[in-house]
């Protein structure tokens, strides 16, 4: 599976765990940014952030370790992506 693959994926779990709509999530690109306080990002927030680690944790079998600094790793979907992909062992 590669990094494509994953952020498709990802946007199911936008859609399913947080309520996107399905065409907006469509839209989206590697290069959407997360955070809120990011200008043109999605705006989310920390418990979307816990909503979307459950959704990654039953979607891929990565328990993702609040005690990690997993910020860098919620930039954009791309990042994201890249960050279960390595932690997949396929890139």
């Amino acid at each position: 599976m590669d990094a494509q693959a994953v952020v498709e994926q990802l946007k199911g779990i936008l859609v399913e765990r947080l309520k996107f709509e399905p065409a907006r999530a469509a839209s989206l690109t590697a290069d959407s940014a997360l955070p809120k306080g990011v200008e043109g990002s999605l705006g989310l927030d920390s418990l979307d952030f816990i909503e979307v680690s459950l959704g990654i944790e039953d979607q891929f079998g990565l328990v993702m370790d609040e005690r990690d600094d997993l910020a860098p790793h919620f930039a954009s979907l791309g990042t994201l992506a890249a960050y279960i992909s390595a932690r997949l062992g396929v890139e």
